[in-house]
């Protein structure tokens, strides 16, 4: 038997542009979150859970459905021209009995509690980028100024969108928590542990983690559904692909060989780009693809080239003017 609980809040937005949907008789659990702006993310989000909704009923698999849903925005973006720029991300999960089909577009997050915490997707997004290529370390992702870009979403008319997967069994005891940015970059995966570890239930566990992101000034609009299995079954079943795991005391990031993230430090990007504080976590969409790629590539060289010359100029220049300071000391002695 699968129980959920779900909770959506404005932030400190002026329109809740995150939607979220929960049919139990499908076994289908969505939440969207929407770009553009004023109303245009809000229909995006809502078109998304609607259509997905509508595909999975008419017999479609969950990845067809988002792809119903992707054309579906892009034909109401060409026919209201108002609705210009209008995009959503998403992150679906469809049960077949304990078994679960997960599927996303975009940088809202699905995490599995098993007793640790682990992260079963991947962001669509430029700082996942960048780490991929080593330009910034896992500790990075979070203070980066450009960490609210996403490269895909729903709603990118010239965009050839690549739908992510992953699968599992959700076994007796285990938490599956599908959530938009606005709840895990504010309930960060330490007071996610925290709430896991000492709430009665997911109803608890849903509303805390909600308010936390509230209480702590979130600013984006705040989503979550918390889903769990009552499932007597002790099968093994199949396991998730696990992208990240989490420290069960800290809720730092671990690396595949146990060691604390802070422990590799991969080259980083020199950049001097500085963070709007009214764009603050609010998600944009950007276009990463391979001659991007390749210029951040250069970047780094780059950047890391500059820094070196930098130092070679400003290395004698501090020597002399240290010189100098204590030439004028000794004279002043004498």
């Amino acid at each position: 038997m699968i129980e959920s609980c779900a909770r959506s809040h404005i932030g400190q937005r002026m329109v809740n542009e995150d939607s979220y949907l929960i049919d139990k008789d499908l076994g289908l659990y969505i939440v969207a979150d929407g770009v553009g702006g004023l109303e245009k993310g809000e229909i995006a989000s809502q078109m998304a859970c609607e259509c997905i909704l509508g595909g999975i009923k008419s017999g479609l698999t969950l990845q067809d459905s988002i792809y119903l849903a992707h054309r579906t925005i892009i034909g109401e973006i060409k026919s209201d021209n108002s609705r210009q720029g209008m995009a959503t991300t998403v992150a679906a999960i469809l049960f077949n009995n304990d078994s679960y089909e997960i599927v996303w577009i975009g940088d809202s997050r699905v995490y599995l509690w098993d007793g640790s915490l682990k992260l079963i997707t991947k962001d669509d997004s430029y700082v996942e980028l960048l780490l991929e290529n080593g330009h910034i370390t896992v500790d990075e992702l979070a203070s980066h100024p450009d960490r609210n870009v996403i490269s895909q979403a729903l709603g990118i008319e010239h965009k050839n969108i690549t739908i992510n997967a992953n699968s599992g069994t959700l076994k007796k005891g285990q938490i599956l928590l599908l959530c938009t940015d606005g709840l895990y970059t504010v309930s960060t995966e330490d007071h996610i542990i925290h709430s896991l570890n000492n709430s009665a239930n997911i109803e608890q566990i849903t509303n805390e983690l909600v308010d936390i992101a509230i209480e702590n000034d979130g600013k984006d609009n705040i989503s979550l559904i918390t889903i769990n299995s009552r499932n007597s079954d002790e099968s093994t079943g199949q396991y998730p692909k696990i992208y990240r795991e989490f420290d069960s005391q800290t809720g730092q990031i671990l690396q595949e060989n146990g060691q604390k993230s802070s422990s590799i430090k991969p080259a980083q990007v020199f950049s001097e780009a500085q963070t709007d504080p009214e764009l603050f976590d609010q998600t944009e969409y950007k276009e990463i693809g391979r001659k991007e790629r390749e210029m951040l590539e250069r970047a780094a060289v780059k950047g890391m080239q500059s820094r070196d010359k930098v130092s070679k100029i400003l290395f004698p220049l501090a020597l002399i003017l240290i010189l100098v300071v204590i030439g004028y000391f000794i004279m002043g002695l004498l």
